[in-house]
């Protein structure tokens, strides 16, 4: 302890003893009047009630729906129980506080009702888990008259249990209808979800992620069935070609059979020929020695050129035109394209003009008679052509399946995208429903707990009795509220009379008045005269201690009997009762 703190206490404790007259006089009349006080109060009787809140059977089965603390239930049990209608209801039938003179107004009334009414959590012993299993809570009313503070106390209790019991079941059946609504809501959008997935598949039933694969292996049939049907149209246009020469000959044949002349002339070895050729130029290119051999020969023999070079040259752009297209088909070049287009005219119009110079050359040729030769090279030649239609038409056929193959492929995507999302919400809103379901059944569980009074009760595990004797609460704190009063008030006299006293006392005093420090204190030295006296008083001191000391153990003895016998009493009373 710093000197600085020593000095200060040695002060006041000097400042008090010079003036303990004062301080003693004034602290014991305070404290006697916090005393009357306090026994010069009414009586008031208290009654109590304990009341015991219990968890529902299944803990699990409300886990969802009633997780709330137990003080904040009781709490919210009893602002409603506390309502100005409930309140006003037990004033007029027990007639509180004058109710029925009409001297105060019911707002005040209920003011003092509330203060006079108690309610806390008691508190226990026990372990966490089981304070979870079960809390008490005591409530309690103080009034004048003993009979009335129990019919008030077990009217409230009744009232809280009667409350708590409405207000779950109430609470049960608003939850399980709200989850109820929820569910069927969600119900409703999986059957609208649904319906769109249907509609969806319905739209793109051949773009469906499921389709891919499918979709992909129909789309190698097909390019290879037009490979296929393109080799079948290259060797059938060939075929036309060597029969149209053929039918030329079998006229030439049957002319002449029929004009009796020599059937090898001059124009069936330039057929021959012919056939010949046309038959190395679709096996050699056109610079192989025979086929040149044979141009030279055909020359020799028909100098005009006649039919013969207009259809080998139309042949010769025709399948050079064919091969820039299959050349662009393995590039993977689409029909828009501009070269594909532009190829695609040029071999039409090869085609229908190759094909006009076939026909001519048949009707040129077509023998005037019904010679077998001509006729079974003619139905050959017929077929042959009604089968290149129909590669042709096959061929187009092929084309747009092809092409419409491409699409579903491209677009497969962005529709299994859509699809997607619209299964994710699907699954999102099913496993919803499904949380939603279970905490309906536990609701469902925790309406049929509550009907049946399973769920979480209020017990009254003590009654309200009728009070004995007086509740000493009020009196204890006035009379200790007096004591603590009747100290400051001493304190404070001797204080005040430090104040108003002029006298300088010791060198600190001196030294603040003066602003110099002395040099030497010389102690006040008493006479014999005055420490005799001094003798004298100090034996008054210890007698009118002892007288004092003597008077306050009277005075604790009275108290003790007034303030803890009772209690004691009615604490043996409560014991023999239980």
């Amino acid at each position: 302890m710093s000197p600085n703190i020593k000095t200060n206490l040695r002060y006041y404790y000097h400042l008090v003893w010079r003036h303990k007259h004062y301080s003693i006089a004034v602290a014991l009349l305070v404290t006697a009047m916090g005393l009357g006080l306090a026994y010069s109060l009414p009586k008031v009787y208290r009654s109590s009630a304990v009341l015991l809140m219990d968890v529902p059977v299944s803990k699990a089965s409300v886990q969802s729906t009633f997780t709330e603390y137990a003080g904040e239930r009781i709490r919210a049990i009893a602002q409603k129980v506390m309502t100005t209608s409930h309140l006003l209801a037990i004033l007029h039938e027990e007639d509180l506080y004058g109710v029925s003179s009409g001297k105060m107004g019911q707002d005040e009334i209920i003011e003092f009702f509330k203060k006079d009414t108690d309610i806390h959590i008691l508190k226990s012993e026990l372990t966490a888990q089981e304070a979870v299993d079960a809390i008490a809570f005591n409530i309690s009313f103080a009034y004048d008259n003993p009979v009335t503070a129990q019919r008030v106390a077990n009217r409230l209790a009744r009232l809280f249990i009667e409350q708590n019991d409405i207000e779950r079941t109430q609470r049960a059946a608003k939850v399980t209808e709200f989850l109820s609504g929820e569910a069927d809501k969600l119900n409703k959008e999986i059957e609208t979800i649904d319906s769109r997935i249907s509609a969806y598949k319905q739209a793109y039933k051949d773009n469906l992620p499921e389709q891919l694969q499918g979709n992909l292996a129909a789309l190698d049939r097909k390019e290879n069935e037009l490979r296929e049907t393109g080799q079948q149209i290259r060797l059938t246009q060939d075929r036309l070609s060597f029969l149209t020469v053929e039918l030329a000959k079998a006229r030439r044949i049957g002319t002449a059979a029929l004009d009796t002349r020599d059937p090898l002339s001059k124009l069936d070895s330039l057929d021959t020929l012919k056939a010949k050729y046309l038959r190395l130029s679709a096996l050699y290119s056109p610079s192989h020695p025979d086929v040149i051999r044979l141009k030279r020969q055909i020359a020799s023999l028909d100098p005009a050129g006649a039919t013969g070079p207009d259809l080998e040259a139309l042949r010769r752009q025709l399948g050079e035109a064919r091969r820039k297209r299959e050349a662009l088909d393995r590039k993977g070049y689409p029909d828009p394209h501009p070269d594909r287009q532009r190829l695609n005219q040029e071999i039409a119009h090869l085609e229908r003009q190759l094909g006009n110079d076939k026909a001519q050359v048949v009707a040129e040729t077509a023998p005037e008679s019904l010679d077998p030769m001509y006729l079974a090279v003619e139905t050959q030649y017929k077929s042959s052509q009604s089968e290149l239609e129909s590669l042709q038409q096959k061929t187009v056929f092929l084309k747009s399946e092809i092409d419409a193959l491409h699409h579903r492929i491209l677009l497969s995507p962005e529709v299994e995208k859509g699809y997607l999302e619209l299964v994710r919400e699907r699954d999102h809103s099913v496993n919803k429903y499904n949380q939603l379901k279970e905490k309906l059944l536990d609701a469902r569980l925790v309406q049929t707990l509550e009907q049946e009074q399973h769920g979480q009760t209020l017990t009254l595990l003590e009654p309200p009795m009728i009070p004995t004797h007086p509740d000493k609460t009020v009196r204890k704190k006035v009379a200790l509220g007096g004591a603590v009063l009747g100290i400051m008030a001493g304190l404070g006299v001797a204080l005040l009379a430090e104040l108003l006293n002029p006298k300088l006392r010791g060198y600190m005093a001196l030294s603040e008045l003066t602003g110099l420090m002395p040099l030497v204190v010389i102690p006040y030295i008493e006479s014999p005269g005055e420490v005799e006296a001094k003798f004298f008083r100090q034996r008054q001191r210890r007698k009118l201690a002892l007288q004092a000391g003597a008077a306050c153990a009277v005075l604790a003895v009275i108290l003790i009997c007034l303030l803890v016998f009772p209690a004691m009493r009615e604490s043996w009373l409560l014991a023999e009762f239980l």
